[in-house]
């Protein structure tokens, strides 16, 4: 997800490669697209901080009306859809070309991961993209390793990989990233409706809750639960796999000399298997992340589940062979000299 590299704003003004000579970053203050940029910062700002207050209040209704079943089974469901969505669509599927889908499957994940509230397919996809290319260069949108190798650089760095880079403007070029998806006319017109899809992605919840319980309090419930607790949680395992995930962790596959990627076990079941970041960043195209034994990959059992019913052929599983080539070689210390002198 590493993502998993989000985007919330998906104006094609906010992505594509670093600026060369002649191109400049998107919006001058004080200019029309300077005050453009100004007002995505703000659209930005309310995403990432309403589902944050969201969950503050959820956490003072405990002491009083409390969580109800409706609402734990709204969020965990809200969540998975949605986090699927991202995982399985918008990061294995159109990042990666992990899998070829059925056209129906294709539209659901589109769908689906746009609920999430992390950005437009193309948005989301040319933001990705360009972290692999730069990851942690020069051009990588979130790497945690931009500002210096101090200790309150480090801080400062963290702090931009997990959400800071959302809230600045990003350079021009996005079509460099994502012409291959341009063509897809399900692809374009899904992320023209993004924000309609904001819309559906609070008042769905709420819209059930209120059918199951016939309650304002149960709809209220649907929307901070289902919504923004639900919203809030997906974001931060997904800015998790950006910052933590290069940040710390092990790295037992070879990637390229600057790529700093991580796995990161802890985050294993809420990021849905993207947290596995190091065994990605090997080998990006594989549809299995948890490559290793024990290494807990829920996308990666859906996609099976795709393949077994027949909505997804071409899949990319790991090969052992491939596998061992690109693991790291154990280092075994050699012994002291007195040490090995010993009978």
């Amino acid at each position: 997800m590493t993502a998993a590299a989000a985007t919330l704003v998906p104006p094609a003004t906010r992505h594509g490669p670093e600026p060369g000579p002649g191109k400049q970053a998107a919006g001058e203050p004080g200019t029309p697209a300077g005050r453009h940029v100004l007002l995505e910062q703000v659209i930005t700002g309310l995403i990432l901080f309403a589902p944050l207050v969201g969950t503050v209040v959820a956490t003072v209704s405990l002491f009083g009306r409390g969580v109800t079943t409706t609402d734990v089974v709204l969020a965990v469901t809200f969540y998975l859809l949605t986090g699927f969505g991202l995982t399985a669509g918008y990061h294995r599927l159109f990042s990666h070309r992990s899998f070829t889908p059925a056209r129906w499957l294709k539209i659901t994940l589109a769908v689906t991961g746009s609920l999430a509230f992390e950005g437009s397919p193309l948005g989301w996809v040319a933001n990705h993209r360009r972290h692999h290319a730069f990851t942690d260069r020069k051009g990588d949108p979130h790497s945690p390793y931009c500002y210096g190798k101090l200790p309150w650089s480090r801080a400062r760095g963290a702090m931009h990989a997990h959400m800071g880079w959302l809230l600045e403007p990003q350079p021009l070029g996005n079509d460099r990233w994502v012409r291959d998806l341009r063509t897809d006319a399900d692809l374009v017109t899904v992320s023209r409706l993004f924000p309609l899809f904001c819309v559906v992605s609070l008042g769905l919840p709420a819209l059930i809750g209120w059918l199951v319980s016939g309650t304002l309090a149960a709809a209220v419930g649907g929307v901070v639960w289902g919504g923004l607790v639900r919203i809030f949680l997906l974001h931060q395992a997904t800015f998790a796999v950006n910052s933590a995930g290069h940040i710390w962790g092990k790295r037992p596959y070879v990637t390229r000399e600057a790529d700093r990627s991580t796995n990161f076990a802890p985050l294993a079941l809420l990021s849905l298997g993207d947290s596995w970041h190091n065994n990605h960043h090997s080998s990006p195209r594989l549809a299995r992340h948890g490559v290793d034994r024990g290494q807990l990959d829920l996308t990666a059992r859906l996609i099976w589940l795709f393949e077994r019913f027949g909505a997804a052929s071409a899949v990319h599983w790991p090969d052992p062979v491939a596998l061992a080539a690109r693991r790291k070689p154990l280092v075994v210390l050699a012994p002291k000299a007195s040490e090995a002198a010993r009978p």
